[in-house]
């Protein structure tokens, strides 16, 4: 399981807890607990897809 802690409010989170919201055309990742944004698309065209299979933990 990967934990997100939001440098803002500092929620801890899991990927699968974030929001997802379009600013203008940007794809972005949002925390729900402050709604700041965390992760903002580079390409208008591109969509953001959280997924935490095949990622190795670190412990």
């Amino acid at each position: 399981m990967i934990r997100i802690v939001c440098p803002f409010c500092h929620s801890p989170l899991n990927a699968a807890d974030l929001e997802t919201a379009t600013l203008g055309d940007r794809v972005c990742l949002v925390c729900p607990e402050c709604e700041h944004v965390l992760l903002m698309d580079d390409h208008a065209q591109a969509e953001v897809q959280v997924s935490a299979e095949g990622v190795e933990a670190h412990a």
